[in-house]
């Protein structure tokens, strides 16, 4: 009797070198994306092991490489992001000497993230470091209106006018500024937006992020943040 009577024999090589990480066994699978972006190339990854491998008790799979750099860049700049309004806030309560314009200007700061969602979606662009990097400028830009918009209140108000009054006569006054500052920026940034030029293609997202920011922040300026402002205005003199 021989081995090929009561079994199959199959030739399989065998492992040449054996990884390991903080002494735990390590076989490391690469692969590159086509077509798809990162995320949900990813995503599609993670849904086809749960529905197809069962993972045994003593093995856990982690996503490493391009991705963990992502996921970790994201993280750092959401506490960028973070800390620019923190120092935004800071800024504007140093200039104004209150609370409540400065709560109106960053919330109009923070609604503007809305218009760099839609900017994004409409052409299509995903969400990734650069477009990040946008939306942080963003910030900064839609802070700027709001100062140019609030800042001429207090002098209308000490020339005898009331609160909602001097809203009115601060949007129509500011309006040109406003306008000619935003229009500026949203020429300059047009040409990268659309990819012209060596290298274009890397800060595209950035820039339609920061266009997308602009325009909420026309919206914003002239109406959300003077809205915003007159509103916890009554209410402070409500319970007052």
């Amino acid at each position: 009797m021989t081995v090929e009577d009561v079994a199959q024999i199959e030739h399989e090589p065998g492992m040449l070198e054996m990884h390991r990480e903080d002494l735990r066994q390590l076989v490391s699978v690469s692969a590159r994306f086509e077509n798809i972006d990162m995320g949900h190339g990813i995503s599609e990854i993670k849904r086809q092991l749960a529905d197809k491998v069962q993972i045994p008790v003593n093995a856990s799979i982690e996503f490493g490489g391009l991705y963990r750099q992502q996921q970790e860049s994201f993280r750092n700049l959401a506490f960028v992001l973070a800390m620019a309004l923190v120092l935004v806030f800071g800024v504007l309560i140093l200039e104004f000497r209150g609370f409540l314009k400065p709560l109106a200007i960053l919330a109009g700061s923070i609604l503007a993230m809305f218009g760099v969602a839609a900017a994004l979606w409409l052409t299509g662009t995903t969400l990734n470091i650069i477009s990040f990097l946008g939306a942080i400028i963003g910030i900064g830009i839609t802070a700027k209106n709001g100062i140019l918009m609030l800042d001429y209140v207090d002098h209308l108000m000490g020339d005898g006018l009331a609160l909602d009054e001097a809203l009115i006569q601060s949007g129509r006054r500011r309006l040109r500024p406003v306008l000619m500052t935003s229009l500026t920026t949203f020429l300059g940034l047009l040409p990268l937006a659309y990819g012209v030029g060596a290298g274009a293609d890397m800060l595209r997202p950035m820039a339609i992020a920061v266009i997308g920011s602009l325009c909420m922040s026309l919206v914003l300026s002239l109406i959300a943040t003077p809205v915003f402002y007159y509103s916890m205005q009554w209410v402070m003199d409500r319970f007052k």
